[in-house]
């Protein structure tokens, strides 16, 4: 057997061991040293953090007006657009985190696959879902000093399914965003690209760490050789594909932090594991109306950092490009989910591992 390393697991830490099956020596097309074989397991250890005192809500002030709803802390303030719902500025000692306001997505650009099997057409209705919704209410209410909600309701699907998203904001300075899809009795939807969130950091906001799947690129059906672990990279990292097209993604991501080269940015994490992705570009600047219609030339690039957070995205598939699909299992059928993401702003010097386990 293998033997295990002795160490004393600390509370609220998730441990992996990894192994590689390497060659001794060199024979016919194998270097010594060549990697025959790896795996990845996640040890039972570690464990949930005791509950330790809570600090005393700091008094949040609510300002609800005709245009917009801005809920202000200790050195912060996040604003509420009332013509769209969203929540489009997030600022924190004197700084804007958001460039774009955290929006609800279910669309993805087609992949090669995606036009062989025919989606950008059968899963046409979650795209104009993503580009136009109805919004039906945005409210807030004061729950305590250290506490405010702000709830936003969307028609979606023209009716046939809607969103909601509600927004608690503490004394802390960090937002919980709890989504939930609902679909009307009797529709019939098909499934979905992915259900998520997006929204955008100003320029600036490239330097991406999480801790998830990695370093590469990953997918539902297409993740098992990229270990979970802590990694890095750039959020401007170039277009991969000849054809424009969904790339990029991250999978069991346990939370990610985008910063400026101070330091200075958000974290995310989630209710439970969540995908990623950090680029340049919108899902809808990567779509084609047909493939081969575009290339990376002509995709310009947007001035700020994309951020698409998803509950779940469906897997990418490629028994072949001309007709197989997804498997289902690695599908998204129409039905309800529900989902919480974290915000909460990293100041220079924040270890984003131990913010995130401590704000859970």
């Amino acid at each position: 057997g293998v033997p295990r390393p002795k160490f004393q697991p600390q509370p609220g830490v998730e441990y992996f061991l990894n192994l590689s099956l390497r060659t001794r020596e060199a024979g016919p097309g194998l270097p010594k040293g060549h990697v025959v074989a790896t795996e990845q397991f996640r040890l039972p250890h570690g464990g949930e953090l005791a509950a330790g005192p809570k600090a005393a809500a700091q008094a949040l002030t609510l300002e609800d007006g005709p245009r917009s709803i801005r809920v202000a802390g200790r050195d912060f303030a996040v604003r509420f657009d009332r013509s769209t719902g969203a929540l489009d500025s997030f600022v924190y000692g004197g700084r804007e985190l958001i460039a774009s306001g955290v929006e609800p997505n279910f669309w993805r650009a087609p992949t090669d696959n995606d036009f062989g099997n025919g989606m950008p057409r059968r899963l046409a209705v979650w795209r104009q879902a993503s580009l136009y919704r109805d919004l039906k209410s945005l409210t807030a209410r004061q729950e305590g000093p250290g506490r405010v909600i702000i709830a936003a309701d969307y028609g979606l699907a023209g009716g046939a399914a809607g969103q909601s998203l509600e927004y608690a904001v503490g004394g802390d300075g960090g937002v919980d965003v709890s989504a939930k899809l609902t679909l009307r009795d009797g529709s019939k939807l098909p499934e979905l690209p992915r259900v998520g969130l997006k929204m955008a950091l100003p320029a600036g906001f490239e330097k991406v760490q999480w801790f998830g799947r990695g370093p590469w690129e990953n997918y539902r059906d297409r993740r098992t050789a990229a270990f979970v672990g802590l990694y890095e990279t750039t959020a401007g990292e170039p277009l991969p594909y000849v054809s424009p097209q969904e790339y990029g993604n991250r999978t069991d991501t346990r939370w990610l932090a985008v910063r400026d080269g101070q330091g200075y940015g958000l974290l995310i994490s989630g209710s439970q594991v969540f995908e990623f992705s950090a680029h340049s570009f919108w899902p809808e600047d990567l779509t084609q109306e047909s493939r081969g219609a575009m290339h990376p030339p002509d995709v310009p690039k947007r001035a700020f950092t994309c951020l698409t957070l998803d509950h779940a995205q469906m897997g990418v598939g490629g028994d072949d490009s001309w007709g197989a699909r997804v498997h289902p299992q690695y599908t998204l059928p129409a039905k309800e989910y529900a989902f919480t993401f974290r915000l909460r702003p990293l100041l220079t010097g924040d270890d984003p591992a131990l913010a995130a386990r401590t704000s859970r």
